[in-house]
């Protein structure tokens, strides 16, 4: 099984060890007006609060979602506050979300490795996600650029104990401004025919790595029903090697292999290389020497 998390965004993310946030009435009130929500409140909060209107945008047929839609209406309730929910296709929610055209939506992380480098470094891509149009939000000192200059710093941290420090850091700071809050999380379960041997699941949410399984006994035909967020992928997509989609990855498995994979925990592990030395240069880079494995073949033969 595959876990991941989901988030609410203001945005929402996954993410390691988090402090109870630091939000107060006030703070509530400031973090409203800056996404257009006039909300007003007293600091020792009373409940005298002027009504504001919040545009939650959700994914139709994403029945999770749907579930908490109730949840957040009745708690955002009690500070009269009213949620507009719209059920968008997926084309639709995604153009939403990357022209910043919401209030609140939610949005999901993968799990490792994928995150949180992968996923941090699309924050700031430029209608690629909706954190790039809600981190305009940050209040001073941070900034969106300041937050950009923090995550690639943190790319090149080698030592792990500082990079986990730093990625602290900067994920703290999204969960306190209320960017990006962690909402919910779920599992992915793989129902496998007992003649089949040698799956092991894929680190990764939507990723059925079915290249090394084994029919064991009986026909060798072998149908495969691919679950995605809405049903089952019903196509390939571009099969861009580069490109980071569940159904692209889902069927690039099939086709491409890589000089290295991420095994599970992350771990690098040998796939088409079967080693490699890094050596620091002259000029303050590095060079990778990959020893390739013998006797590869391709699907043909």
């Amino acid at each position: 099984p595959i876990s991941a998390e989901n988030s609410a965004l203001w945005l929402l993310s996954e993410f390691p060890t988090r402090r109870q946030y630091r939000h107060d009435v006030d703070h509530a009130s400031a973090a409203a007006a800056r996404r257009g929500l006039p909300l007003r409140c007293s600091r020792a909060w009373r409940g005298d609060v002027q009504g504001a209107h919040l545009r939650l945008h959700l994914l139709a047929g994403d029945a999770v979602s749907s579930q908490i839609e109730d949840d957040i209406k009745r708690d955002l309730a009690k500070i009269a506050i009213t949620v507009n929910m719209r059920l968008l296709q997926k084309e639709d929610f995604n153009r939403a979300m990357k022209q910043g055209d919401f209030h609140m939506c939610f949005t999901e992380s993968w799990g490792p490795p994928y995150d949180p480098h992968a996923f941090a470094t699309g924050w700031f891509r430029r209608e690629n996600e909706a954190h790039y149009a809600a981190l305009d939000g940050l209040e001073a000192p941070m900034t969106k650029d300041r937050l950009q200059q923090m995550v690639t710093d943190v790319l090149k941290v080698e030592n792990v104990a500082t990079r986990q420090a730093k990625w602290a850091e900067i994920l703290q700071e999204m969960h306190d401004q209320a960017i990006s809050n962690p909402m919910w999380s779920r599992r992915m379960p793989a129902v496998m025919n007992r003649r089949l041997q040698g799956y092991v699941s894929g680190p990764q949410q939507y990723d059925y790595p079915m290249h090394p399984v084994e029919v064991s006994s009986g026909s060798r035909k072998v149908v495969v029903a691919p679950g995605a967020q809405t049903g089952l992928f019903v196509t390939t997509g571009p099969m861009d090697p580069h490109s980071y989609r569940p159904n692209d990855f889902f069927i690039q498995n099939w086709i491409y292999e890589g000089l290295v994979y991420y095994g599970q925990g992350g771990v690098i592990e040998p796939m088409l290389a079967t080693s490699w030395v890094v050596v620091d240069t002259a000029d303050g880079g590095q060079e990778y020497s990959f020893t390739l494995r013998q006797n590869v073949q391709f699907h043909d033969g």
